[in-house]
């Protein structure tokens, strides 16, 4: 996906890190790595039932630190709203105890 981004002007893609429709207790962390690896920004998605709203909040370059990234990251998501609240999980990379969320590429 990398080099895909690389050989093309726009290449827009859309991935939904918490990966699934039900609760987990952390998002999916490929998004991340693609976008540091990429080397572009990931764009903050979203869509507020409580203030019926959608669109795209803004831009975050990545730094490869990872907590300060997802501190930024959430910190956007924070007073957003789902569908249904009950099903949304924490932002935050799992962390595996082998250091995958982590890891910069």
């Amino acid at each position: 996906m990398a080099a895909a981004f690389a050989r093309s002007d726009e290449f827009p893609l859309v991935i939904a890190p918490e990966g699934t429709r039900s609760r987990t207790g952390h998002w999916k962390s490929g998004f991340y790595h693609l976008a540091r690896a990429a080397q572009v920004p990931v764009a903050l998605a979203f869509i507020d039932y409580s203030r019926k709203r959608v669109g795209i909040g803004g831009y975050v370059d990545l730094t490869g630190d990872v907590a300060a990234d997802m501190a930024d990251i959430a910190a956007f998501y924070a007073d957003k709203v789902g569908r249904r609240p009950a099903q949304q999980g924490p932002v935050r990379l799992r962390d595996d105890g082998e250091g995958r969320a982590g890891r910069s590429r």
